[in-house]
């Protein structure tokens, strides 16, 4: 059975995986926020699993501002069931 599209669940592991991901590589989140197009609050709200599940395109413009494939990025243990 596949999850809601706005699974909160789903939220809290993307958000954790962005926060992780920007930690290691020493960034702010104003920092991500520059370098991905997506605003500091937003990047804020998702990180802490917030009710709005980012879109995509969110997703693919993080990712690129950390130079991984959108396939990469979900690629980590955290997603595996």
């Amino acid at each position: 059975m596949e999850a809601p599209v706005n699974d909160p669940d789903i939220n809290a592991q993307v958000g954790l995986r962005i926060a992780t991901l920007r930690k290691v590589v020493g960034w702010s989140q104003e920092d991500l926020a520059e370098r991905s197009g997506v605003d500091r609050s937003h990047i804020g709200s998702i990180e802490s699993g917030g009710k709005h599940s980012p879109t995509m395109d969110t997703v693919k413009g993080i990712a690129d501002a950390f130079g991984i494939s959108i396939q990469d990025f979900f690629t980590d243990e955290m997603f595996r069931r």
